[in-house]
């Protein structure tokens, strides 16, 4: 019997040691991907028909959807950016192959950033016509993509076993990725309090800054 494969006393199933400090990543991945989806799911209950009020026809009805406008598209906003966060995660996880304790607690901070999203997207819906309301959101999201740059960055540091067969090219050029988001976190918050929920196209540059950031790093 290697140091690999070791029974379980409590419950008599084998269990196998990924490596010293570190286990296997499919239940972080499971927990992760259902908290997203939660987080998303629960982002739909903002838009309830009964801020729709008395409607006696099709023009009152127009009426009172145009003045939701605001929760439309704080809605749409963070669904298409979770979306974002979800696709880098799955990126991540696709050359991590195993996490350790420091892994595991930037993760949780990180989901922790995702469960309140729904919360500010709704404060950024209710009150966007104050300072504050606007950039609550951009603060919730420069949150989580701050702590997943920190996550890749504990995971691709030099020496690590937490990643597959990454070549050192290719986790400097994953770095410079991640830290694109967080620069346009950044950007997204300077702009809020002017341009509100509108802001979050700066997201869209997220290609050609990773370019950007790649060629200055080398």
């Amino acid at each position: 019997m290697t140091n690999d494969d070791q029974p379980s006393s409590s419950a008599g199933m084998p269990f196998r040691r990924v490596g010293r400090g570190t286990v296997s990543t499919r239940r972080l991945e499971a927990f992760t991907d259902g908290v997203f989806a939660i987080a998303a799911t629960l982002l739909v209950l903002d838009l309830t028909v009964n801020d729709i009020g008395k409607v006696a026809s099709s023009g009152d009805l127009w009426a009172s959807l145009s003045g939701m406008s605001s929760s439309f598209l704080s809605f749409a906003v963070s669904f298409l950016l979770l979306c974002l966060l979800w696709s880098i995660h799955v990126t991540q996880f696709e050359h991590i192959v195993r996490v350790d304790g420091v892994l595991t607690i930037l993760n949780t901070l990180r989901l922790l950033g995702i469960v309140v999203i729904p919360f500010t997207t709704t404060i950024n819906a209710d009150y966007s016509d104050v300072w504050l309301g606007r950039v609550v959101l951009p603060i919730n999201f420069l949150f989580v993509v701050l702590i997943g740059y920190l996550q890749w960055l504990w995971a691709s540091r030099r020496g690590s076993a937490l990643l597959d067969d990454m070549s050192d090219e290719e986790r400097r050029l994953s770095r410079a990725g991640s830290l694109s988001a967080v620069v346009l976190g950044v950007v997204t918050l300077a702009v809020a309090p002017w341009l509100g929920s509108i802001a979050f196209v700066a997201y869209a540059l997220d290609a050609p800054m990773t370019r950007l950031l790649q060629r200055i790093g080398r």
